[in-house]
């Protein structure tokens, strides 16, 4: 936040001050952890256990990819950026995806779903963004139907989510991770998608 300096903000480099902070904070959470949450849901679906092996399933590589472009455009029409940077900036992510040194566990990445799921966070609010600006959300909606199939023995937050699932059913459930009322017609969407992913990926639903 270039605004927080008192007097000459110093060169250094690699670091870029900025007006608008939140902006920046909101790119980074809604284009990397939101594209590496995707890779991930989806990609154990698949039955994957890496990033990098979900990434390179082209099918897998197209959901993501759009769905980091509908969460950007709705970063875009919020806060101004270059359409053109921005979505170079996705393709520098995706190609981090891609890195076979990283080793990035989707059991790892994909844990505490239900933090994922919250409103405020990398699914739920790209999304949200998308749809106020009238945008395409789709892919976004379909990495929520994977993150709620996310189903971990070991991961508390997993359990809890298959529990509520079963118990409440999945529209209750759902309301409840993501706070929208239950009469809200987003918990239908997210509904269509949990069962939509289930069609796309049937051995592993």
């Amino acid at each position: 936040d270039k605004n927080a300096f008192v007097g000459e903000i110093p060169n250094i480099s690699g670091m870029t001050p900025v007006d608008n902070l939140e902006a920046y904070i909101e790119r980074k959470l809604f284009t990397l952890n939101t594209g590496h949450a995707t890779a991930a849901y989806v990609g154990r679906m698949k039955g994957y256990a890496t990033i990098e092996e979900s990434i390179n399933d082209k099918e897998i590589y197209a959901i993501v990819k759009e769905a980091m472009q509908q969460s950007g455009m709705g970063l875009i029409s919020k806060f101004g950026f270059d359409h053109d940077k921005h979505f170079a900036y996705i393709e520098k992510i995706l190609h981090r995806f891609e890195n076979p040194y990283l080793k990035d566990d989707v059991t790892r990445i994909g844990r505490e779903p239900l933090r994922k799921l919250a409103a405020n966070d990398r699914l739920i609010m790209p999304m949200l963004t998308a749809k106020s600006y009238g945008l395409p959300y789709d892919k976004l909606l379909l990495s929520i139907g994977a993150a709620l199939h996310f189903n971990n023995p070991e991961d508390p937050q997993s359990v809890e989510m298959m529990k509520n699932i079963a118990d409440l059913g999945l529209e209750a459930a759902v309301s409840k991770f993501t706070g929208f009322q239950a009469n809200d017609p987003m918990i239908d969407e997210i509904a269509a998608a949990y069962r939509k992913v289930e069609k796309l990926f049937p051995a592993m639903a």
